[in-house]
């Protein structure tokens, strides 16, 4: 049924009120048969205020109609555009001190890799904190669970005692590698699987006896001569026998005498051993956990701090901007410019107040997402390594995607399931905006850092440009989702919106109609 149709059948219904005459009970039949046959009194009429106002006589016209139809409808567009303009206001200072602002200071502090060292980040010699990072030392130097270690103790020490257990009685012994015979003056034992190799595939996570431990193991030890243990240093074994160091033409294998089966056959000697000592499955999940949660707990209070702060933000300058449209329209309530700044910033500091609910809750949100996303960075980084930008654009993505989700699932009042998932929708959307804006930073921070006299101010420049470019493409997007209504719910709502306007016209003609009858009432009285 049209809006039309259904106009007309609500006219219809509202003009025979039931049963009920139009007239108060006071008038009776001959009274109505009586005004119906006197000629209108037009120069009466006119004096009426009324008069003028009744735009639809009996008679229905369509094209009235659909013009009051078409007004009511521009009226709701009119309402809902000025509802996104007040919106896109407050998301401008909004997108300045939250997320683009406050988060751009916040952000300072977020490292390549995230909070949480991974194994693939060590590979890429990439650590979250100095704790984690190689210090050969502590494989060498430190002792291990039986108290040795394997250097520093002289004679004592396992590297010491290593190679004399290979020498032969001239003092010679077989090159692990070459199968030549050296004297062990010109050896040293070598760790097959380098330490350092160890360490980034897990060592980390170990506590110095445990990595003292994998240092000591003789399993992983070979002795070989000196100038050969210096060229590998920390290098894999397997990469190093094929490439051609210090500039040389013939590879490390022909330079060396290098026996490649000897090679392969310690290599894995030495990674059996590694396997040994490397943090079990059960560790690893220990240490990924406990170091989630400690530098979630960071991240929850850097997130929910930058959130809380925003929305302090948001309302402080929206209700200086109320207050001073409001000098602007209505004057000055005080004689004195001092006793009216007083008022206004008692005003605004009570109206900021209120909000102290909102403050707590963006607080709340914010410290669930920044948590969140602290543990999804580290799952990313066990893949593939973030930079900072990236970490920063994961923790507004999760922080979008959790009040879409707190949209879906406890959504308000009164909202049907389209309407709520049309709003979860745009909030989605939003943020994907601020994770752009994220990324553009950079590159406008870039381009202002070229103009000398700007260097100074390209960081704050920076947070109020893209803030404000953020804020406008926010309610860009939203408006096109609007427009696009691929649920239907602002068609839907546009047609509530223009029924009850309908609604409220009808009425309107009915109460006036009411008015006219009880004059006439009264005129007839009189007369």
């Amino acid at each position: 049924m049209s809006k039309l149709e259904i106009f007309r059948k609500q006219q219809a219904l509202r003009a025979t009120v039931g049963n009920r005459p139009l007239m108060h009970s006071a008038a009776s039949p001959d009274a109505v048969a009586q005004i119906l046959s006197v000629e209108p009194d037009y120069v009466r009429l006119s004096s009426f205020s009324y008069f003028e106002a009744i735009s639809l006589t009996a008679a229905d016209h369509s094209n009235e109609a659909l013009r009051l139809i078409n007004k009511l409808e521009q009226g709701f567009d009119t309402a809902r555009l000025d509802d996104m303009l007040q919106k896109c206001q407050r998301d401008v200072i909004g997108a300045i001190a939250s997320p683009l602002g406050l988060g751009k200071l916040l952000a300072v502090h977020d490292r390549v890799g995230g909070n949480v060292t991974t194994i693939h980040n060590a590979n890429q010699d990439i650590y979250a904190r100095e704790m984690d990072k190689y210090k050969r030392a502590e494989y060498t130097d430190a002792p291990n669970s039986q108290g040795e270690k394997f250097s520093g103790d002289g004679k004592k020490s396992v590297g010491s005692k290593f190679t004399k257990s290979q020498l032969d009685g001239e003092d010679h012994l077989i090159d692990g590698y070459t199968l030549d015979r050296i004297k062990g003056s010109e050896s040293s034992p070598d760790h097959i699987v380098s330490t350092s190799a160890f360490h980034k595939d897990g060592g980390f996570m170990l506590p110095t006896e445990r990595k003292a431990d994998f240092g000591t193991d003789t399993d992983n030890l070979i002795s070989t001569r000196r100038d050969i243990n210096i060229s590998m240093s920390d290098d894999d074994k397997r990469e190093w026998v094929d490439r051609k160091s210090n500039g040389r033409k013939i590879t490390n294998e022909d330079h060396f005498n290098i026996k490649k089966p000897q090679l392969e056959a310690a290599v894995q000697r030495g990674e059996k051993a590694a396997e040994k000592h490397e943090p079990t499955l059960s560790e690893k999940a220990e240490f990924y956990t406990k170091n989630a949660a400690t530098t979630g707990v960071n991240e929850g209070l850097k997130m929910g701090t930058q959130q809380a702060f925003g929305l302090l933000m948001v309302e402080i300058f929206s209700s200086a901007l109320e207050e001073i449209k409001d000098v602007y329209k209505n004057g000055q309530q005080s004689d004195s410019v001092l006793d009216e700044l007083s008022l206004r910033l008692k005003r605004l500091g009570t109206r900021v107040a209120s909000k102290w609910e909102n403050l707590i809750e963006g607080f709340s949100g914010g410290f669930i997402s920044g948590f969140i996303s602290n543990a999804l960075t580290m799952l990313i980084n066990m893949f593939v390594t973030t930079g900072k930008r990236a970490v920063r654009m994961i923790r507004e993505g999760v922080f979008s995607l959790l009040k879409a989700m707190k949209m879906m699932v406890f959504p308000p009042e009164n909202l049907t399931f389209a309407q709520v998932a049309h709003e979860a929708l745009k909030l989605l959307a939003v943020g994907g905006v601020v994770i752009g804006g994220v990324a553009l930073e950079e590159m406008v921070e870039k381009l202002i850092m070229s103009v000398p006299l700007l260097v100074p101010i390209a960081p704050v420049l920076t947070a109020v440009l893209v803030g404000a470019m953020t804020a406008l493409c926010m309610t860009f997007v939203c408006y096109l989702i609007d427009k696009m209504d691929l649920l239907g719910v602002i068609k839907a709502e546009r047609n509530k919106a223009t029924l009850n306007g309908l609604d409220a016209q009808i009425d309107e003609k009915v109460k006036n109609s009411h008015v006219i009858i009880e004059d006439i009432e009264k005129y007839l009285l009189e007369a």
